[in-house]
């Protein structure tokens, strides 16, 4: 039986000195929701997770319960070296990913995610896009915010946060006249916008090989002040060729050997090409619809169960996010 501790930042604690009104909340809810679910079934794993202590009303069973007075308990050393496995779900997001890991590194607690050079590699955008580029991968051209020379010779762009997750901070203007750049420093970048379709990719790596999950289609909205959310997700969309991510999958392989876990790739598709937008070395919220899609799970994956090379169903499940 493995012994597993799951930390999920939103749902476990990383914000209990905060207002729990992250948007971030049912998301967080609904996945971690699938894993206990995915955890419960199975006969080779035992868990628990931290909770904050707002939502024992959610669910206690399995929980250690995080309040002001005991706020660090996800770094208390003795805690996690009673588990076999630490499972981080943190975001990248101001190096928090990060940083846990660089401590459960230190402490020699061992964990079911990438190590951290692989993570410090994938959280900074303009490092990860410096890497990629040098690689030959398609990667959006990526500037420093102060890289004015080039980025004044754009016609659409997007301004992020540097260490951002998800749609954290994701804004379009229509030319570099629009942009205010005293308002920004260090921590943001700037990309060209690229007019295509956004996917995500699921992939769970091995140490040696990797098992691709489902290729997912997303729709994002556009708001009145030009900032892109993510709306919806169709889990196990079928409209891209899976060849073609077979052999990005390889590439990236070859090029993070440490890459490990559950791993969500963002992608933009044109008729003419396929841009990595970024790669999550974590669990992201496509993984709601995993079991419902190919009837695995997680467990199934982490105690190493044999399952077919290409495991891609015909099944599809659609996840709508709070607008």
């Amino acid at each position: 039986m493995i012994k597993i501790l799951v930390y999920e930042y939103v749902t476990g604690g990383g914000l209990i000195n905060e207002d729990l009104s992250s948007s971030l909340l049912n998301e967080a809810k609904l996945m971690t929701s699938r894993l206990y679910s995915d955890f419960e079934q199975s006969e080779h794993i035992s868990f628990e997770f931290f909770l904050d202590e707002r939502l024992k009303n959610y669910t206690t069973s399995h929980s250690i319960l995080i309040n002001k007075a005991n706020a660090n308990e996800m770094y208390n050393s003795n805690v996690l070296k009673k588990f076999d496995y630490v499972l981080p779900i943190l975001p990248e997001t101001n190096l928090i990913l990060y940083n846990y890991v660089k401590f459960l590194e230190r402490e020699n607690i061992k964990k079911l995610i990438s190590d951290k050079q692989t993570i410090l590699s994938l959280s900074n955008k303009l490092s990860f896009y410096k890497l990629f580029a040098n690689h030959k991968f398609n990667v959006i051209p990526t500037y420093d915010i102060k890289e004015s020379s080039k980025i004044n010779k754009l016609k659409n762009l997007v301004v992020k946060d540097k260490f951002g997750a998800g749609c954290s901070y994701i804004r379009i203007f229509d030319n570099p006249k629009e942009v205010d750049f005293t308002a920004y420093n260090k921590n943001y970048i700037v990309q060209p916008y690229i007019l295509g379709e956004p996917y995500s990719i699921s992939v769970f790596f091995t140490h040696n090989d990797f098992h691709l999950l489902t290729i997912n289609k997303q729709t994002v909205k556009k708001t009145r002040q030009k900032f892109i959310n993510l709306k919806t997700i169709l889990v196990n969309d079928r409209t891209v060729s899976d060849s073609k991510i077979y052999l990005l999958l390889n590439k990236i392989k070859s090029k993070l050997p440490k890459l490990y876990g559950y791993v969500g790739i963002d992608v933009i598709v044109t008729n003419e090409k396929m841009y990595i937008v970024e790669i999550n070395p974590r669990l992201t919220t496509s993984y709601i619809g995993l079991n419902k899609t190919l009837d695995i799970s997680l467990a199934n994956l982490i105690i190493g169960q044999k399952i077919q090379k290409r495991i891609i169903s015909g099944k599809k499940y659609f996840i709508k996010l709070n607008e």
